[in-house]
């Protein structure tokens, strides 16, 4: 059986979709195909050029092959109601882009309702219909005990810092590469660890592109890419799993 990673670039938005595209395909062509592009679905307060284009954006990306999935709602916090110490320590650590951390399950659920009624209204077709999506991604990955039950039961995957489960119930270990919010000091050993994870035997690694990976960080990613690629692992989508 061949060795596996996944190419999932996060934080795809209203607000960043025309400078972000082209890295997409310039990441495309190096890994030889499309992979997973995580979306944030809000667009509140973006103008309705700026919607539209973005929805035809979207449309294009998904007709050549990338796969959309589902990132949260706004990926900003408004408020803690009903949140856990710990979620507000996760809120804290990640500047309030935590939105799902801690939460009750009531408060978890209206969150997740909202987040899919905002996809909804992103990907409607003319006669008010629209594909599910495939994965749901919390921001940042913190979370609560609530989410992935509720978000199975929506027929998603749900992804976390450590692992995968499918809709159905079938988890696989999968440690993740990321270099966004990580202080220059410890980038080295991110680096490091991104490419040990490519190279293992065993195990379904994933790398998590951010738009703030870019520029600076741009080779690093095409590296880490390559490193994957070289150590005969094939690129697949949430999908196929």
């Amino acid at each position: 059986m061949s060795r596996k990673f996944l190419l999932c670039f996060h934080d795809f938005s209203v607000w960043n979709y025309q400078k972000v595209t082209p890295i997409l395909e310039e990441l495309k062509e190096l890994v030889g195909g499309p992979f997973s592009l995580l979306v944030i679905p809000d667009t509140e307060n973006a103008s309705d050029d700026a919607v539209a284009d973005f929805r035809a954006t979207l449309a294009k990306l998904k007709s050549e092959g990338f796969e959309l999935a589902l990132h949260g709602f706004k990926h900003k916090a408004e408020f803690s109601q009903g949140r856990s110490y710990a979620g507000l320590v996760g809120m804290n650590l990640t500047g309030g882009e935590a939105e799902f951390a801690g939460l009750s399950e009531y408060e978890s659920s209206r969150l997740l309702q909202a987040a899919l009624e905002s996809w909804k209204k992103l990907f409607a077709d003319e006669n008010g219909n629209a594909d599910a999506p495939i994965a749901f991604v919390p921001p940042t990955w913190f979370s609560n005990k609530f989410l992935s039950g509720q978000v199975r039961v929506e027929k998603m995957l749900y992804e976390d810092r450590f692992s995968l489960t499918t809709a159905e119930g079938i988890r696989y270990a999968s440690p993740v590469a990321s270099f966004a919010g990580i202080p220059k000091i410890a980038e080295k050993a991110a680096i490091a660890y991104a490419a040990f994870i490519m190279k293992l035997p065993v195990g379904l690694p994933r790398l998590a592109v951010h738009p703030v990976d870019f520029p600076r960080l741009r080779d690093v990613v095409r590296d880490t890419i390559r490193v994957a690629l070289n150590n005969r692992r094939k690129l697949v989508h949430y999908s196929e799993l």
